[in-house]
């Protein structure tokens, strides 16, 4: 079907498509997109609990979709003139969820109705105190649900047709507000955000939020968003764009607990004081800078650390917590081998894993969980706190489980593509097809590089390869291993396209050869 509709494409498009192979629902939802509504018992629950609420607290995550949705549900709740709170929790002092300490506090104050998104599945012993204080009890999470918690009203994925059994928790409380008419594009575009922050699959109705989302923020020029991104003639809104310039500093907000409350965020999303806007945006490009500048100095110790073995297990009691998953995730890309990057305390090691090559769900789910206090997390990411005691056997257990898999390496499956098929049109062509991410993801492909080129150092974190008479403009390789002289002996470059970029033809490497 998709190959067909194809045909008057350009050749380059042709070629890559085909390499996808996409499924013909897929292909039937890329040429008609769809638009639906979420409408079934769940949903209608959690409407209910809305329609019932006195006064509302609402208990979120730390992270991009955990702020957004919990931005939502505020401003949902105060369209439905509901009085509301909100309370997202310190990753390092309390930990990821909602607590006992939490409730009680609200219970203090007089709030008799709780929301508890983007976590809360696993939340059984709190979800009874509430019930026992007298509290109305809802959850809006899509984490794995290991065992059914007993609630007033629950909304998850699990519990959605096909349309929606892979959204995140602001995709699922804005298909409330939708159900309920009570949605607006701002609230879209926050649930675009979160969608694409939490790597949500781009098919069904997360596709159709993040394709409609991007387009309500390019229509409103939403102040939360422009003061964050600084858009320009040169970059205009896509999901790489909310992926790269966006998301991680508004993740950098969680992960900085030591220096910043996370709370402040949702104050940010939900305020409409221009100059609280512009001025909380400033503090979290700072925030932002001193997250890069923390970051990269991790990264130089890590990458000291590298070894052999087919995982990299690399400790220090000087990183910060809130930052292993970033750098797990640059020495996981270096290396290409599962990487764990674990800040080591009195009792415990506390980190991250990331992974590109396997899935961490079946390494993790090979090894004793008595060697943890706590752990869990999705095929490419993965945290973990691991008790001191066992931390030799873990190290011993988990490169068992490693070397017996087959080596795999995402620079197997590259597609060869003639410089000559390059050009802006089919770069125009490529962009009609947005949002890529993730399950609609464009294949990596290898090109020659030409004779010559110019080299602009980018600040330490690698180079941009500037072309001059070659249908690539500029190439953009971030990557501290490889020298200035490390160039001379590269042929190819392997990478992807940048469709984001409007003004030129670019191209971001990922390896060299």
């Amino acid at each position: 079907m998709m190959m067909t509709y194809l045909k008057t494409f350009e050749p380059l498009v042709q070629l890559l498509f085909e390499a996808i192979h996409l499924s013909d629902e897929h292909a039937y939802e890329l040429i008609n997109p769809p638009h639906q509504r979420v409408e079934n018992d769940a949903v209608d629950s959690i409407i209910d609990f809305y329609q019932r609420a006195e006064r509302l607290i609402i208990c979120g995550d730390y992270d991009c979709d955990g702020i957004a949705s919990t931005s939502i549900a505020v401003m949902l709740a105060k369209k439905c003139g509901i009085e509301v709170g909100y309370y997202i929790p310190n990753r390092f002092t309390e930990g990821y969820g909602v607590s006992i300490p939490t409730i009680d506090r609200a219970h203090s104050k007089g709030y008799t109705d709780v929301l508890i998104i983007d976590n809360g599945v696993k939340s059984h012993d709190v979800v009874e105190h509430a019930k026992n204080l007298g509290m109305r009890v809802a959850i809006v999470d899509h984490h794995i649900i290991e065992a059914p918690i007993e609630v007033d009203s629950f909304l998850h994925p699990d519990v959605c047709d096909e349309y929606a059994d892979s959204m995140c928790a602001s995709g699922l409380i804005y298909c409330v507000a939708e159900t309920m008419g009570l949605h607006d594009d701002y609230l879209l575009a926050l649930a675009c955000l979160g969608t694409i922050a939490d790597v949500m699959p781009l098919w069904g109705k997360n596709r159709e939020i993040v394709r409609e989302g991007i387009e309500a923020i390019k229509r409103n020029s939403f102040l939360q968003f422009d003061v964050i991104v600084k858009p320009n003639k040169y970059t205009s809104y896509s999901a790489k764009t909310l992926a790269f310039k966006m998301i991680p500093k508004i993740n950098s907000i969680g992960r900085m607990a030591d220096v910043v409350n996370v709370n402040t965020a949702v104050s940010y999303f939900t305020t409409q004081d221009t100059k609280a806007i512009r001025s909380y945006a400033s503090q979290v490009e700072k925030l932002n800078s001193f997250r890069k500048d923390k970051g990269k100095e991790m990264q130089v110790i890590a990458e000291k650390k590298i070894t052999d073995d087919s995982i990299q297990i690399i400790t220090d009691t000087d990183f910060h917590e809130g930052l292993v998953g970033i750098v797990a995730n640059k020495i996981s890309d270096t290396t290409q081998k599962p990487t764990i990057i674990l800040r080591e305390y009195e009792n415990t090691y506390k980190g991250s894993a990331r992974s590109n090559t396997h899935s961490l769900q079946n390494i993790f789910s090979q090894v004793d969980r008595k060697y943890f206090e706590a752990m869990g997390g999705h095929d490419f990411a993965f945290g973990m706190t691991i008790k001191k005691e066992y931390y030799q056997d873990f190290i011993s257990d988990i490169n068992k489980v490693v070397d017996a898999l087959d080596h795999v390496s995402k620079t197997d499956n590259v597609l060869k593509v003639p410089s000559d098929l390059i050009t802006k049109n089919a770069l125009q062509e490529l962009a009609s097809f947005e949002p890529y991410g993730e399950g609609f993801t464009l294949p990596l492909v290898e090109v020659l590089l030409p004779q010559g080129y110019n080299m602009v150092d980018l600040r330490g974190y690698g180079y941009k390869l500037v072309f001059q008479d070659f249908p690539i403009d500029e190439a953009v390789f971030f990557n501290t291993v490889y020298s200035r002289n490390d160039y001379r002996n590269f042929t190819k470059m392997i990478g992807r396209f940048d469709i984001s970029n409007t003004s030129k033809i670019s191209f971001n490497i990922e390896s060299m050869q």
